[in-house]
């Protein structure tokens, strides 16, 4: 079983479902192979029961999946660790930074990145092996790097 392909996996569909209204699970799949995901739909059960996923109604008589982000979020002490390793190069273009990662990790590292909630960091943007990270107008390049990989 390739674990660090499941919790990418996971860290996917959470993001669909947080930023989309998805229907059901043959939505969910078609969505999932958008993103280069092949997955099985007894494999989808079983990560949208390891998620939480609830159904709730939409006010117009249908429903669609829904993920409660944690009241307050722990953050992993491993994250920076995860992101060090991860990412191959970074660099800036005015206030966005384009991020190359080992291939398939950007989602994750997306992820990781919003889970530290940088200040500067307005959003992140992750396809295969390069994600976007947008930053606030004028923002220290080097106050974000310490961010985020913790080093001082």
């Amino acid at each position: 079983m390739d674990l660090k392909g499941q919790e990418t996996r996971r860290r996917l569909i959470h993001g669909i479902l947080h930023a989309e209204r998805i229907h059901n699970q043959e939505e969910l799949l078609k969505r999932l192979e958008k993103e280069g995901v092949d997955v099985t739909q007894a494999t989808l059960s079983r990560d949208l029961k390891f998620l939480s996923v609830s159904r709730v109604p939409d006010g117009a008589g249908e429903y669609y999946y829904a993920v409660d982000p944690p009241q307050e979020p722990v953050q992993d002490p491993f994250i920076r660790d995860d992101l060090r390793r991860e990412i191959v190069n970074i660099q800036f273009s005015g206030n966005l930074a384009v991020v190359k990662t080992k291939m398939g990790h950007a989602p994750g590292i997306a992820y990781g990145i919003d889970m530290l909630k940088i200040k500067d960091v307005i959003g992140t943007l992750g396809g295969d092996d390069t994600l976007l990270v947008v930053l606030k107008e004028g923002a220290d390049r080097t106050k974000f790097l310490r961010d985020l990989t913790g080093e001082a």
